[in-house]
């Protein structure tokens, strides 16, 4: 097989991916056209936040994207096991990298604010921590971990981790990245999507990036959510700027420090901390060893560059995205 059949088989994926994004992004303003002044109503549901936003999405975009899909040949990677105490290195090392991508980005962000005179809000997070507890946890930490993994991992590194699975990895990194169209999540969810990618290369076994997908989720999404809703936020933020020498600010400062649940979020957030640190340490000690062997891939790293990742189908997947987001972003600011 020539790199021209190659790139096609590349093309042919993005394209798939881009009818995904496109049919969801259709899909999502015929439902809220159609809901019209019912829609308000529904929002003040949790369960019918989720169902709303999450529908288009599996229901509709990525059913179609893996009809598509099926014309192009898959081949699993070859299954091995990862034994308990190499996931939990993996954990430790995902949060260490997510955390130092989500703290670029928060620069580069800034940057751009300060630059550009805009705000780049992270409405998907705030929209979550408005929602109820149970379905956040069915939604967040269950059924969203195997529907992107299905998606991103599964999907993606079967059709193309046969040609090269370094580019397969990266691709399913970048393009998980994008798929969240929110510019705060980009850069921790391209790095993590990175190692669960390179997680099924290596295992060709699903339930692992799935696992530690939901482990992710639960510890560092769910477990905070749960701590601030039984803290009064909105109580500290309308202290600001006042003086603690004021007895009825100061009983009130001491009224929120003295809850558990303020003690349990600084004993988290002091753990997170120590594993930010093992995780810099596995990190070095294990980053030439994080491999994959593309010795016999018939697309060469270098030369084959420029099929994986420019071609029709993913600049169009890319474009879609990057609209998507630019447009999100200049809504909230007008």
């Amino acid at each position: 097989m020539d790199f021209k059949e190659i790139r096609k088989k590349y093309s042919w994926v993005g394209f798939c991916f881009f009818i995904f994004g496109l049919a969801t992004e259709l899909s999502s303003i015929a439902m809220k056209l159609c809901l019209g002044e019912h829609l308000k109503s529904l929002r003040e549901n949790s369960w019918a936040v989720y169902g709303l936003g999450l529908a288009p999405i599996w229901i509709v975009g990525f059913p179609i994207c893996v009809l598509l899909a099926s014309r192009a040949p898959s081949v699993k990677p070859e299954e091995h096991e990862i034994k308990l105490k190499y996931m939990i290195q993996f954990y430790i090392i995902i949060y260490f990298l997510m955390m130092s991508a989500n703290i670029l980005g928060t620069i580069l962000i800034s940057i751009t604010e300060s630059s550009l005179g805009i705000t780049i809000e992270n409405s998907t997070i705030e929209l979550i921590q408005k929602q109820k507890l149970l379905p956040s946890f069915i939604f967040t930490v269950i059924l969203g971990p195997i529907c992107e993994e299905m998606a991103y991992r599964k999907v993606l590194i079967d059709k193309l981790g046969q040609y090269n699975k370094r580019y397969a990895i990266l691709l399913s990194g970048i393009m998980f990245g994008l798929f969240h169209t929110n510019l705060h999540q980009f850069f921790y969810a391209t790095m993590i999507g990175f190692v669960f990618a390179y997680i099924y290369s290596i295992s060709g076994r699903i339930r692992y990036s799935i696992i530690l997908h939901m482990t992710f989720n639960f510890i560092n999404g769910f477990i905070p959510m749960m701590l601030i809703k039984h803290m009064d936020i909105e109580a500290i933020e309308e202290l600001s700027g006042q003086s603690t020498s004021d007895p009825e600010v100061m009983e009130k400062l001491m009224e929120f420090v003295s809850n558990p649940a303020f003690a349990l979020f600084l004993l988290y957030m002091f753990v997170l901390f120590v594993v930010w640190i093992a995780g810099l340490i596995l990190f070095i000690m294990n980053v030439k060893r994080m491999r994959v062997n593309d010795t016999n891939s018939p697309l060469p790293i270098g030369a084959g560059r420029s099929v994986a990742f420019i071609n029709v189908g993913m600049i169009l997947f890319t474009v879609l995205m990057v609209v998507i987001t630019v447009i999100e972003i200049v809504s909230l600011n007008l």
